[in-house]
């Protein structure tokens, strides 16, 4: 009965471990939500997800987690992403004007030619010049002091 135990005991610690190590996965349901349009998804574990050409315009999605998703040519315009996640995740294309960033971590995201017309970007964290000189905005974007993004043609 001991083993059994620890054997049991070892399998838990191992399995918590894995995930730990794995990180967070994607909520299914809530991915097939957004691939829906159904999109109100307030702390949304959307990780590692392929969101590509989804449409999340003006909707709240506040505290979301993005990480290491692709969402290139996202439609996110007008939508609550305040203390959401985007570390890692691939934002080429999307389109995040006029977006609630306030508190949204966006350390190693990738900004190629992404749109932040009319977005106040202040209170984003992790946020570079690098991902800004990638990226485009206008003369309503509003950036931390020391940053500058140039606008979009």
């Amino acid at each position: 009965m001991l083993r059994f135990a620890l054997v049991m005991m070892t399998t838990a610690v191992l399995g918590a471990v894995s995930s730990a190590v794995a990180g967070p996965v994607a909520d299914q349901d809530a991915v097939a939500r957004i691939h829906g349009g159904i999109v109100d998804c307030v702390g949304c574990q959307l990780a590692g997800s392929d969101l590509s050409n989804s449409c999340v315009k003006a909707h709240d999605l506040h505290g979301a987690d993005f990480d290491g998703a692709k969402a290139v040519l996202m439609c996110m315009s007008y939508a609550n992403f305040s203390g959401a996640t985007f570390r890692g995740t691939d934002l080429s294309g999307a389109n995040l004007a006029h977006a609630n960033l306030d508190g949204a971590d966006m350390t190693g995201a990738i900004t190629t030619i992404t749109s932040f017309k009319g977005t106040d970007l202040t209170h984003a964290k992790g946020l570079t010049q690098a991902q800004l000189d990638a990226a485009c905005g206008d003369a309503e974007t509003k950036v931390a002091p020391g940053l500058a993004v140039h606008t979009c043609s």
